[in-house]
C-alpha cells in the first residue's frame, strides 16, 4: 500500500504543479483589468478549495497491480529462492573421525605433557639457610653529658659542634669556677684551724698527763706520812695526825682534778677530729665541684647534639652534649615466632654441655648468630654495602604487643670497613657508613640441624602444596587399555549406523578429514617417545616454607632480556620432616587444570 501511495503521488506531482501555478497566475492582478469586487474573490476561493479536495481523493485512490506485485508475488517468489537454495546446498553434517591410535607412542603423546624439576636438598647446594629481616640502626653506646655542677659557661672548645668526631677526655667546656675554688680554699683553712686546734688539745693532754703523775706522786708521800703519824701516835700530838690526813685528802682531790682534766681533754679531742674528718669530706667535695667545671668526653665519638653555649647558665643536670660512640654499631629487628624458632633450634645442639646455672637463664638467651647487614642505595644500581655482624641477644624479654614479634639485638663490631657489591672490601666514609636511622636487611646465616629441601618457586601452589610427579610405567599401561577400550566402542557404534541416501555426497568430506589425518601423523613424527617418562602427577602434603632463596647461576640466561633484568631463579627452602618430598623428587612447574584426587596421567620430559 505504500508502494502505490508513492506511485500516485508520482503520477499526480506534474498536475498538481500545473494547477498550482494556474491558481497563482489567476490570482495575480493584471494591469489592464480593474480590480475585482467581493462576488469575484469568493468564487475564485470557493473554485481553488474544490480543486485540492478532488486532488487529496485522487491521492488516496490506490492502484490494483502495483497492490498485487509488492504483497503476493515478491513474498512467494523469495520463499521459493529459499526452498531451492537449501535443496542445492543439502543437508550438513560432521566430519567424521578417523578412528584412535592404540599404539604405546600414539598414547604416550596423548598425556598431557608437564615440565618437572628435581627437589634437591639445601646442603647440595652448598648454601646456608638465611633469614631476611629488616632492621634500623641505632647507637651501639650514647652518651649524654650534663651539667654536675650549676655556673655560667665560660669556654666552648671548637669541637664541641655537632658532627665533630672526639676522642676521650678532650676538652669540651669550661664551667665558670670561681665560686667552687673559693669554697676550696675556705673548708682548706677549715680543715687547718681544725688540724691546729687537735694539736693544742693534745699538747693540754700531755701537761695534764704530766701533772697527774706528780699528783699521784704527792698522794703516795702524804699516805707514808699518815702511815708514820699512826705509828707514832703515842708519842707525837694528835694534830699531826690531823694535819698528814687533811694534806693526803688534798693532794687525792688534786689526782682527781688531773684525771677529770684528761678525760675531758680526750672528749674534746674526739670532737675536734670529727670535725676536721668533716672538713676534709666537705674538702674533697668543693674540689670534685671544682673538677667538674671542666667538661670533657667520656667516650670516643661523634657528637650528635650540643645544647649549650658560651655565656649561657646552666644547673646541675642540664644536658649539654650527646655523643655517640661510632666504634660499634648496633641494629634492632623484630623477628616473628617461626624464625626465631630456627635461631633457638640451632642452638639446641650445645644444650647438654650447659651447667644447671646456664641452663637455668639458656631461656633468656640467644646463640651468637653470624649476620650480613646490608643497605642498598635506592636509585643507584650496584650501590650496596655489606656489614658482618652478630645477633647476641633479645632487645629486652618478652614479644612486642603491637606487631606479636620477637625484637632482636644485632652487634656490627667493625662498621668502618664494609664489602661492596663486587666482593672487595671498603673503608667506610661518610657517605657510606652505618648512620643511626638507616633501614638495612638483615640476613641471618643459620645453620639448622633438621633437613631441608629447596623446592621451585613455581611449583608451589596456593594453600602451601605441590604438584608431584612420580614416574610409573603402570600409568602408560592403563592409559593404553583404556584407548583400546574406546576404539572397541567406537568400532561398535560405527557397525551399528546404516547408510544414508547422502553417504555419496559425504566422500569428499572423508576424504578431506583423511588427509587432516594424515596431516596430524606427518606432526607427529617429531616426537620422541624415548625423551618422555609416563607417570603421574598427584598432590603432595602441605608443604612448610621457611624461606626463598635465589640460587645464581643456573638459570640460562635470555639473550632477548637486558642484563638488569636477568635474575636469578627462585626457591624456597622448606622443612623435608613434615612433608613427603625428599632429594630427587620430581615437582610440575607447568601449568595444569585441575588434578582429580586419584592423580592425572601425565608425560614428562626426561632431563639429561
Amino acid at each position: 500500500m505504500d508502494h502505490d501511495a508513492q506511485t500516485n503521488d508520482s503520477d499526480e506531482a506534474p498536475q498538481k504543479m500545473m494547477e498550482d501555478h494556474q491558481t497563482i497566475t489567476a490570482d495575480q492582478p493584471r494591469h489592464s483589468e480593474p480590480s475585482p469586487g467581493p462576488s469575484r474573490v469568493a468564487g475564485e476561493e470557493s473554485g481553488t478549495t474544490k480543486a485540492t479536495t478532488k486532488n487529496n481523493e485522487r491521492r488516496k485512490r490506490p492502484r490494483l497491480d502495483q497492490w498485487i506485485l509488492f504483497n503476493v508475488a515478491i513474498p512467494i517468489l523469495l520463499l521459493v529462492a529459499g526452498v531451492v537454495v537449501m535443496k542445492a546446498l543439502g543437508e550438513a553434517s560432521a566430519t567424521p573421525l578417523p578412528p584412535p591410535d592404540t599404539s604405546p607412542d600414539a598414547v604416550l603423546e596423548s598425556l598431557a605433557a608437564v615440565t618437572t624439576e628435581t627437589i634437591v636438598s639445601l646442603q647440595s647446594t652448598g648454601q646456608q639457610l638465611e633469614l631476611v629481616i629488616d632492621g634500623t640502626v641505632v647507637p651501639y653506646q650514647e652518651a649524654q653529658i650534663s651539667a654536675e655542677v650549676a655556673g655560667r659557661i665560660v669556654f666552648k672548645s671548637n669541637v664541641c659542634e655537632a658532627g665533630q668526631r672526639v676522642r676521650a677526655g678532650d676538652l669540651l667546656m669550661r664551667i665558670d669556677s670561681t665560686d667552687y675554688e673559693l669554697e676550696v680554699e675556705r673548708l682548706t683553712r677549715q680543715r687547718e684551724q681544725e688540724y691546729r686546734a687537735l694539736g693544742e688539745v693534745d699538747q693540754e693532754i700531755i701537761n695534764t698527763q704530766k701533772s697527774l703523775e706528780v699528783a699521784r706522786q704527792e698522794v703516795r708521800l702524804q699516805q707514808q706520812e699518815v702511815e708514820r703519824q699512826q705509828r707514832l701516835s703515842q708519842f707525837g700530838s694528835k694534830s699531826e695526825l690531823d694535819k698528814a690526813r687533811s694534806s693526803l685528802l688534798a693532794a687525792t682531790q688534786q689526782l682527781l682534778t688531773y684525771e677529770n682534766q684528761i678525760e675531758t681533754l680526750r672528749r674534746r679531742r674526739s670532737k675536734l677530729e670529727a670535725s676536721e674528718q668533716l672538713a676534709a669530706t666537705q674538702l674533697k667535695v668543693a674540689e670534685v665541684n671544682l673538677q667538674r667545671c671542666t667538661v670533657n668526653a667520656p667516650i670516643d665519638g661523634v657528637i650528635v647534639s650540643e645544647q649549650a653555649d658560651v655565656n649561657n647558665f646552666v644547673n646541675r643536670g642540664t644536658a649539654l652534649v650527646i655523643i655517640e660512640n661510632v666504634t660499634k654499631s648496633e641494629v634492632i629487628a623484630n623477628m616473628r615466632m617461626d624464625q626465631l624458632h630456627w635461631v633457638i633450634e640451632q642452638g639446641n645442639r650445645d644444650a647438654s654441655t650447659e651447667s644447671p646455672v646456664a641452663d637455668a637463664y639458656r631461656g633468656y638467651d640467644l646463640p651468637d648468630t653470624p649476620a650480613i647487614i646490608e643497605y642498598s642505595v635506592a636509585g643507584r644500581e650496584g650501590a650496596t654495602q655489606r656489614w658482618k655482624g652478630t645477633l647476641v641477644s633479645f632487645d629486652g624479654v618478652g614479644i612486642d604487643p603491637n606487631t606479636r614479634t620477637v625484637p632482636v639485638r644485632i652487634v656490627v663490631d667493625d662498621p668502618a670497613h664494609y664489602v661492596d657489591a663486587d666482593g672487595r672490601e671498603q673503608t667506610a666514609n661518610r657517605a657510606t657508613t652505618l648512620l643511626r636511622g638507616m633501614f638495612v636487611s638483615v640476613r641471618l646465616q643459620l645453620q639448622p640441624t633438621e633437613d631441608l629441601v629447596v623446592i621451585p618457586a613455581r611449583a608451589l601452589r596456593p594453600g602451601n602444596r605441590v604438584w608431584k610427579f612420580q614416574p610409573d610405567p603402570k600409568v602408560l599401561q592403563e592409559a593404553i587399555e583404556a584407548a583400546e577400550k574406546a576404539a572397541e566402542e567406537a568400532a561398535k557404534t560405527a557397525d551399528g549406523q546404516s547408510s544414508s541416501p547422502e553417504d555419496k555426497a559425504q566422500d569428499t568430506l572423508v576424504n578431506d578429514a583423511e588427509v587432516a589425518a594424515s596431516e596430524a601423523d606427518a606432526e607427529s613424527e617429531s616426537f620422541d617417545p624415548a625423551n618422555w617418562i609416563p607417570g603421574l602427577v598427584a598432590y603432595s602434603q602441605t608443604v612448610y616454607p621457611i624461606e626463598s632463596l635465589r640460587v645464581a647461576g643456573e638459570k640460562t640466561r635470555d639473550p632477548n632480556l637486558a642484563p638488569s633484568l636477568q635474575t636469578a631463579e627462585r626457591y624456597w627452602v622448606c622443612e623435608a620432616k613434615r612433608s613427603n618430598l625428599a632429594d630427587g623428587d620430581q615437582v610440575v612447574v607447568s601449568p595444569l587444570d585441575s588434578i582429580p584426587p586419584a592423580g592425572l596421567p601425565a608425560r614428562a620430559e626426561q632431563t639429561p
